[in-house]
């Protein structure tokens, strides 16, 4: 079980930690620019070491932007922010960066929105391996975020389509993600053709939810979350 965060909806996003195995090699990537008139604002692109800091701001913002995500419901995540030599370390490598998304503002080239997606070959942190074991052939979204004022504009769901295209390049068999309960991210999972994964019995719901309850504790008012996965299809 994992647990992860998104900011791609209008009234709030669900969280996400992946893993994945996948090949070393490392693909190169043409930015995707949105077509629609309301969107052409911004664009998608893998992640960079020019785009760091200001993919952290968003990260930052999607932790405890608003006191929302509380530590055992007491102290906000806020108060630990995460360093930035920590959040370097998951893009140590271009082909950790390649397997990730960043949204960005054509008008000034701020980053809105954050696709963070790993496999079983790359680095994570120990919370995110506690939460979620890596899984060979998984690719999984360790945190999708959009900024508060971008949502419901279909941010989120550009950076899951990246993340899928990617995904499919290094044939992995499934996506998957963590979501706490009660988000309405979860609809947009839904719709994108993801599926909540049942619990192995009482215990592992209850794991679940202690868990979630430490880490964030109940940010939509829904106690625990649930892992999401994708099978992903291919032509034949």
């Amino acid at each position: 079980m994992t647990i992860t965060t998104t900011d791609a909806t209008k009234n709030g996003d669900a969280a996400a930690a992946a893993v994945t195995k996948t090949t070393t090699t490392t693909t190169t990537t043409t930015p995707i620019t949105t077509s629609s008139s309301t969107s052409s604002f911004y664009r998608i692109e893998p992640m960079s070491d020019e785009y760091l800091s200001s993919a952290l701001d968003v990260a930052h913002d999607f932790l405890g932007g608003t006191y929302r995500k509380r530590a055992c419901c007491i102290l906000p995540l806020s108060f630990l922010p995460l360093p930035m030599s920590e959040f370097q370390k998951s893009f140590a490598t271009e082909n950790a960066k390649s397997f990730s998304a960043i949204a960005i503002r054509n008008d000034d080239n701020t980053v809105i929105g954050l696709a963070h997606m790993t496999d079983s070959t790359m680095w994570r942190d120990p919370i995110s391996q506690w939460l979620h074991d890596s899984v060979e052939g998984e690719a999984y979204i360790e945190m999708l975020c959009v900024l508060e004022e971008y949502r419901g504009q279909g941010i989120g769901k550009c950076l899951l389509e990246f993340c899928e295209d990617r995904a499919k390049e290094r044939n992995m068999k499934t996506m998957a993600l963590g979501v706490v309960k009660k988000n309405p991210a979860i609809h947009l999972y839904e719709r994108f053709g993801f599926q909540i994964v049942p619990f192995h019995g009482f215990g592992d719901a209850c794991l679940t939810c202690l868990a979630v309850f430490c880490i964030m504790g109940c940010p939509y008012w829904g106690c625990g979350g649930v892992d999401m996965v994708k099978e992903l299809k291919y032509a034949q």
